[in-house]
């Protein structure tokens, strides 16, 4: 049988290599953008050779080779352009690029030094942890180099989903005790329709004006009291903007013949087999409902104790 410390060497021996390999490769990353920026020179003097013999060259042309004057023996040079950039442009941007770079390059530097010194920390931590032949070592060498910063962080419970607590529906209670769900947003809207509506259930919106999608539960091989299906309506009505209309129609149809509309905004839809019909938004029958919901809400709770 393995002592625990050996199993808590070969932990962290594991946690070192896997840090030491991250830093190699930002390492790798590091120097190559280092040796990019240091390249910033050679911009400029694309730049200035652009300036230099901008007389000889036309406008339109992707690259151009012209003598180099600042090495051995005129060597030509050739530079990328811009087709669409004059010849002064594409000099300019040619300067501008390299001040990009040189700005740049004390940082690169800077973390350059600090990922070799990391490494180098690691490393030696990684050489004292392997080296430890007792309990005793290895709690030295995890004391010295703060070892407990490799543990990975404990989980946090899921953040709490305030986006979707926002998506659920308005639940009533009809006179009948069918329960109607009101969308309360068209995030709400398309919450309601396309995840909580069952293929059975009954669906209703208001015709022409924009609102609330509105939800019937409704059991496979039922139908919806009449009462309930004007009780509905009239929810579906008094939630949008149809609320102070008078007579408001609305369609109705099963959940199962709602479908998205593509690329449109969330809570748009194309309903099939629909039939209309026609409410007035009661204020007072909506409170009478929602009071209704509630009673139900708290029997249900009870019976569920």
């Amino acid at each position: 049988m393995m002592h625990e410390w050996k199993v808590t060497q070969q932990r962290y021996g594991r946690l070192l290599r896997q840090r030491i390999r991250r830093l190699m490769r930002r390492r790798e990353k590091i120097l190559a953008d280092l040796a990019k920026a240091r390249g910033w020179e050679e911009l400029r003097r694309k730049g200035e050779l652009l300036r230099v013999h901008h007389q000889r060259i036309g406008r339109g042309l992707a690259e151009v080779t012209v003598p180099d004057y600042y090495a051995e023996a005129g060597r030509p040079l050739t530079i990328a352009l811009d087709p669409a950039l004059s010849v002064d442009a594409n000099a300019e941007r040619y300067f501008k690029q390299a001040r990009k770079v040189k700005r740049g390059l004390p940082v690169i530097e800077r973390r350059l030094g600090e990922t070799e010194g990391e490494l180098k920390e690691w490393e030696s931590a990684l050489d004292r942890v392997i080296q430890a032949e007792t309990a005793e070592a290895v709690d030295r060498a995890k004391t010295a180099h703060r070892l407990e910063r490799l543990e990975p962080p404990p989980l946090k419970p899921p953040p709490r989903d305030e986006g979707a607590a926002r998506c659920e529906p308005r639940r009533y209670l009809s006179t009948d005790g069918r329960e109607i769900l009101v969308g309360r947003s068209s995030a709400g809207n398309e919450h309601l329709t396309f995840r909580l509506a069952r293929p059975h259930d009954l669906w209703l919106h208001v015709e022409g004006y924009g609102g609330s999608h509105v939800v019937v539960r409704n059991p496979k091989g039922q139908t919806v009291p009449p009462r309930t299906l004007r009780e509905a309506a009239m929810l579906a009505a008094f939630f949008s903007k149809a609320r102070n209309a008078g007579k408001v129609p609305v369609h109705y149809t099963a959940a199962r013949f709602v479908r998205r509309a593509k690329r449109a905004k969330p809570g748009t839809v194309l309903i099939t087999q629909e039939k209309t019909i026609v409410v007035r938004p009661d204020p007072a029958a909506v409170a009478g409902l929602a009071g209704r919901g509630a009673a139900g809400a708290g029997i249900a709770s009870r019976q569920n104790q």
